[in-house]
């Protein structure tokens, strides 16, 4: 989830303060002012087909709890999650866990099915602006439970770095391994154009992306707009506005 993610080809497993890191990896959610996000991305053009999620993440002396909402889908077939996540950190460690229900619904007599996975992350600065992120999804190995076979959920793992550039330019590289696919390696780059504007690249393999995406923001809100050509699928653009409060 997140344009800002979008434009960066989905490298997100180590880039700090994140604010879709509740989606991805939730060691790095936010520390240091609560945030409520909304995010909408049609992909490939389809209306059909639409993701739609929201977020708010609230830093405490206890670390920081965070709370997702995401559909994807129409009313012929949909998939809904509901994302519970905290995260805490202990000298240069960060660590975090997600707690993610799952359901997905088809139209007509076909029935539903829902699931409950479990996600951990951590990371760490390694030296001055340079980062390191690893994450887990689905370690619990969860299924939709249908009168037929069942179908398991997504497990991936997958390791990235981030380095910052002081406050002209971030780079971002993940490899991530789904349990069924080969693979996929992703990279991104974002620079600062001018003031508060920033522009951003990315690409990924397994499926072959490019993308590429602009952001801008002041002291309590950032807007973030991306799209990302797939090789096959076209286009898919993205949109969020975020709010810092």
């Amino acid at each position: 989830m997140g344009a800002r993610g979008l434009g960066l080809g989905h490298a997100t497993s180590a880039m700090q303060n994140y604010t879709w890191s509740l989606f991805s990896n939730p060691a790095l959610l936010g520390s240091e002012t609560p945030a409520i996000g909304f995010y909408g991305l049609q992909n490939y053009g389809f209306a059909e087909i639409t993701d739609m999620a929201a977020l708010g993440s609230m830093p405490t002396i206890l670390g920081v709890t965070a709370l997702g909402f995401h559909r994807y889908g129409d009313s012929i077939f949909n998939e809904t999650r509901i994302r519970l996540g905290y995260k805490n950190e202990w000298e240069k460690l960060h660590f975090g866990v997600a707690v993610n229900y799952n359901h997905i619904s088809f139209g007509g007599v076909y029935g539903s099915g829902g699931a409950l996975g479990l996600d951990v992350g951590i990371a760490s600065m390694v030296v001055e602006q340079l980062w390191i992120g690893a994450k887990a999804t689905n370690i619990n190995k969860p299924a939709y439970e249908f009168s037929g076979p069942n179908e398991d959920l997504t497990r991936d793992l997958s390791i990235g770095f981030s380095y910052s550039l002081e406050s002209h330019a971030l780079f971002v590289m993940e490899v991530v391994k789904d349990v069924r696919f080969p693979v996929s390696y992703r990279g991104g780059v974002e620079v600062n154009i001018i003031q508060q504007l920033k522009g951003r690249v990315g690409i990924t393999t397994e499926p072959i992306t490019y993308s590429f995406g602009l952001g801008y923001g002041k002291d309590f809100w950032e807007i973030n707009f991306a799209i990302q050509q797939h090789q096959l699928l076209g286009l898919s653009p993205g949109l969020d506005l975020i709010f810092k409060l």
